[in-house]
């Protein structure tokens, strides 16, 4: 996980970068002994990660796509693991998720302009998967649920927020590929 500390400011580090988990070398190794779901999931987010490499408009869009679908590809291997329900017997535990959720869409919401409709639906999914992470799993496969939604809203806050975090990148890089091995198992 050395790519973690490497500044994203120049063309050769941020080719260098491409080797680091968010960039799709995590995803492969993650997918060894997995179940089809979670590998579908996984494969969605290395995919995610290759499109975010070029850093146009449209690979942003492929990206968030790529993503999306990734939500409810873990949403759907999360549901098949044993141990669901805790949600139904305790709601009470999601009050923080959905808290979160909604205080930054109500910060985003002006700043997102024509991405309104379309980061709202993201981050449905996105709470979505975490929820289910919560309801679905031991601890460590909901902690995956909740770094997931504190990357993607450190990505929000960056793009449509403009809340420029020191060490950034690292954060969003440390926070997603953690997710994606607690939520993996």
């Amino acid at each position: 996980m050395w790519a973690v500390v490497l500044p994203p400011s120049s063309r050769p580090l941020r080719l260098l970068t491409c080797f680091s988990p968010r960039h799709g070398v995590l995803m492969p190794v993650l997918m060894v002994g997995r179940d089809r779901p979670t590998q579908r999931a996984l494969a969605l987010g290395g995919l995610g990660d290759v499109a975010l490499l070029d850093g146009s408009e449209a690979a942003f869009t492929a990206g968030l796509v790529s993503f999306l679908a990734g939500h409810v590809a873990w949403v759907i291997a999360l549901r098949q693991r044993p141990d669901g329900g805790r949600l139904r017997s305790r709601p009470v535990l999601a009050a923080l998720q959905v808290g979160a959720f909604g205080a930054l869409n109500a910060y985003l919401w002006k700043r997102t302009g024509q991405d309104r409709i379309p980061v709202i639906a993201y981050s449905t999914a996105l709470l979505a998967m975490s929820l289910t992470a919560l309801d679905c799993g031991p601890p460590k496969t909901a902690a995956g649920g909740a770094l997931f939604l504190v990357s993607d809203a450190l990505l929000a806050l960056e793009k449509f927020g403009d809340v420029h975090l020191p060490a950034h990148e690292s954060l969003v890089m440390a926070t997603y590929a953690s997710a994606q091995a607690l939520l993996a198992g």
